[in-house]
């Protein structure tokens, strides 16, 4: 048996604890960027409906309209 061999095999957890270290430091980045992208998107959209306030709530009753068919079925 090979030294990485044995380590593994005196410590199972501790390749588990990396590899679980590693997935919780991956989700962490995710929501991290996605967080980010959301809070972007909220401020582009908040932008644009100060911008074209009238377009924005044609654009929600028509929306407001559409999910009221679909739901009437």
């Amino acid at each position: 048996m090979n030294q990485a061999n044995r380590s593994t095999a005196k410590n199972p957890n501790s390749s588990l604890d990396r590899l679980a270290s590693s997935a919780q430091e991956t989700i962490a980045s995710g929501v991290d960027s996605a967080q980010e992208l959301a809070s972007d998107q909220y401020d582009n959209l908040t932008t644009a409906i100060r911008r074209n306030p009238l377009q924005a709530a044609l654009i929600a009753a028509g929306l407001g309209f559409v999910l009221a068919l679909l739901v009437r079925r």
